[in-house]
């Protein structure tokens, strides 16, 4: 489905090329003076794309599972192209708030579904998941449309972030700055709902970081006004942090399924890295890890995971140690464009850059113990702020 869409995105984009080229009745050489600004097709695009897709060649052509591995490039595809459709076709300033609200409302969408779902007033049968999982699953966690509530929270740990940054470095009325306020505190409640402990962690790193980067900004005149947004959100926290699930959550770090534990969690990341060492030069394929890990499989866990609940660990697995170097370089390439951009005098390329980098700081937080970049919806998500943050806008 995905791979369909991102397909019938490009075929979009060129008809509406074409129309505006017909339209305008300009020359080739005139319609290309006039191309997008930041990533074009072309230098700094392939710097983004061809890494990316030479490591996921490579490793599905090594790969002893190549159906599987193939299904996986496929996907790895569709991802590329969305990234390339983000960044070709949100060009003005405009078109990047209007995607920064669809994220905003799409989290706020999840959040309302969650809770209606949490609190038994309203269950959709499409997005109930009981009769497969148990009706006890989960059923203190806000999980939204998701079977997992930690990829819930994964989506909010980077939707929380563009919000905020739209608030503090764009110039707004009172009435929309204090509907923003709302907003933001809102899915920051959520998030403590889903009970996800990366999630936590992941989203308090964020905001850290926001912090700090505004804190030591020059020029930036508002530190008052982001000292009163930490403390609100630092008391909404523990609020929230100190209702009786929280806490049973918290216990389980330690205690409950070992599953669910720590000691699960390290169980799974050892017999990953064995993974790891055996397929250095090309890993298993891109997508093969479930069927790759169970010869892995640590002796004390009797369930087989699908992912290795470390997307930091399971990329390396997947296509070869050179998916370190890649992950570094990419990683090193957006984060020198944003904080670029935030030296830009426009206030609103300041706030996309601020909250895109954020949120990339969250989910990188986050990967660490989950694999958020294994569900397509946070890894469209992931994608799409990648895209934004990388580029500029007229």
């Amino acid at each position: 489905m995905i791979q369909i869409m991102v397909i019938l995105g490009g075929l979009l984009l060129m008809v509406e090329r074409r129309r505006k080229k017909v339209r305008s009745g300009k020359s080739r050489s005139s319609t290309k003076s006039n191309s997008p600004n930041g990533l074009i097709p072309g230098r700094s695009l392939w710097l983004i794309i061809g890494p990316v897709a030479a490591l996921g060649v490579w490793s599905t052509v090594m790969s002893p599972h190549p159906a599987l591995a193939f299904q996986g490039l496929i996907m790895l595809a569709a991802y590329l192209g969305f990234f390339y459709l983000v960044v070709v076709a949100v060009k003005t300033r405009e078109e990047q708030r209007v995607m920064v609200w669809v994220v905003a409302g799409t989290a706020a969408f999840l959040c309302v579904v969650g809770l209606l779902k949490r609190f038994d007033i309203l269950v959709f049968a499409w997005w109930d998941y009981a009769p497969e999982l148990g009706k006890n699953h989960g059923a203190t966690r806000l999980s939204g449309v998701y079977v997992n509530a930690n990829h819930m929270a994964g989506f909010l740990e980077m939707a929380i972030p563009l919000v905020l940054g739209m608030f503090l470095i764009r110039s707004r009325s009172l009435e929309v700055r204090i509907g923003m306020v709302c907003l933001a505190l809102f899915l920051i409640v959520c998030q403590a709902l889903t009970l996800s402990r990366g999630g936590w962690a992941a989203t308090a790193v964020a905001l850290v970081f926001m912090v700090t980067v505004l804190l030591l900004k020059k020029g930036f005149a508002h530190k008052r006004l982001v000292a009163t947004l930490l403390v609100t959100v630092v008391v909404t926290a523990l609020i929230v942090m100190a209702s009786t699930p929280v806490v049973d959550r918290i216990t389980t770090l330690t205690q409950g399924k070992i599953e669910e534990s720590l000691t699960g969690r390290l169980t799974y990341w050892a017999g990953t890295r064995a993974m790891i060492k055996d397929n250095l030069a090309a890993g298993t394929g891109p997508g093969t890890f479930e069927v790759a890990f169970p010869p892995y499989q640590v002796p004390g866990l009797a369930v087989l995971p699908r992912y290795a609940h470390s997307d930091i660990l399971q990329f390396p697995a997947e296509t070869g140690i050179s998916a370190i170097a890649v992950m570094v370089w990419l990683i090193y390439w957006f984060f020198r464009t944003g904080f670029i951009r935030l030296k830009s005098r426009r206030r609103q390329t300041q706030g996309i850059a601020l909250g895109t980098m954020a949120a990339v700081v969250a989910i990188l937080v986050h990967s660490c113990s989950d694999g958020n970049l294994q569900i397509p919806a946070n890894a469209l998500l992931f994608t799409a702020l990648v895209g934004v943050g990388l580029r500029s806008f007229r």
